[in-house]
């Protein structure tokens, strides 16, 4: 068949009408988006933030532009991210720092801007302000919740040792102080024999670990800090053929470390609940642009994950990864 002379002309009509409705759906007004900037787009924990996002950003009627780093602690495509959000004229901006002091600036920008702030997981050195709130993760409870697991699978006795502890940043050193603290009230004879500074590579993680478990031959357990301390420890108990009588208690998750859970290598997780968190953070920024309230911090519980219990539907609505939201 011979195309008319028309055809070229209806093409055109097609791609700029298409393109119209392809804008009108995203947001027909850029103060009705808020930008979502995990510390990493693709990690199964922040994914889960992505789902409460999602869902909030449905119930409340905004749009919402999420996008990370691809590599955990790249702490200047944040600050791109959020400034990208400022140059938008969003209204809102959620924001997961992968390091404390880095961020202030553009924070302090979006501010300004007469955006609302919010930020989750992690806190920075900010102080709450005006359209600047908190929603982190419950440090004590990640604490507790820990030295009782310690405490239960070595009934009370032991040699152990802590991994990832990063006395430049408040989540290491505060989780740490938590957990000594519980422990030492609920299991004073379980020992903690060192301590190792972090921040750590995966590959630096595993050699201070192989290092320790060889200075120290009773050890029974390795509490880790965070999610690269807790790959290193595993490879670590590993390469030393220690997995016997060593056992992993770790913080955060992700899909390897739920993987090792399963297996056995991993004793147990506490997983922050980041697909609260997102939600909580979403409703707050639609509340203050109503002109109400919100609290200045809130603290959400974090849940100890073992192979007994990762199965259980309320473990497995925490750890769910579709953020699509469903009609």
């Amino acid at each position: 068949m011979i195309p008319s002379r028309s055809a070229p002309r209806d093409l055109v009509f097609c791609l700029v009408f298409g393109l119209l409705l392809l804008g009108s759906g995203c947001s027909s007004t850029p103060r009705r988006m808020i930008s979502v900037v995990p510390r990493q787009a693709s990690e199964s924990m922040w994914v889960t933030e992505h789902v409460g996002v999602s869902e909030a950003a449905a119930r409340e009627k905004v749009g919402i532009y999420w996008n990370g780093p691809t590599e955990e602690g790249d702490v200047e495509q944040q600050i791109v991210l959020a400034e990208l959000a400022i140059r938008r004229d969003n209204m809102g901006l959620i924001l997961s720092p992968s390091n404390p002091f880095a961020l202030n600036t553009v924070i302090q920008r979006s501010l300004d801007r007469g955006m609302s702030v919010v930020i989750v997981g992690t806190p920075v050195s900010l102080k709450p302000q005006r359209r600047l709130s908190f929603v982190l993760n419950d440090v004590q409870e990640t604490g507790r919740l820990a030295a009782d697991r310690m405490r239960d699978v070595l009934k009370g006795k032991g040699e152990i040792l802590i991994v990832g502890y990063d006395p430049l940043f408040s989540v290491g050193t505060d989780r740490s102080s938590a957990f000594e603290t519980a422990l030492a009230s609920d299991a004073p004879d379980i020992r903690i024999v060192e301590k190792l500074k972090g921040p750590f590579s995966f590959g630096q993680a595993e050699l201070a670990t192989e290092k320790a478990i060889g200075a120290h031959p009773h050890l029974s357990a390795i509490f880790s800090m965070n999610t690269t301390s807790t790959r290193g420890a595993v490879a670590a108990v590993r390469t030393t053929r220690t997995s016997d009588h060593i056992l992993i208690i770790g913080c955060d998750h992700t899909l390897d470390l739920l993987y090792f859970l399963r297996q056995g290598a991993v004793d147990s997780l506490v997983a922050q609940n980041m697909r609260a968190m997102g939600a909580i953070a979403v409703s707050s920024i639609m509340a203050q642009s109503r002109g109400e309230q919100v609290a200045s911090h809130t603290n959400v519980k974090p849940t100890l994950v073992t192979r007994q219990n990762i199965d259980e539907e309320r473990i497995q609505q925490m750890l769910k990864m579709d953020w699509r939201v469903q009609p």
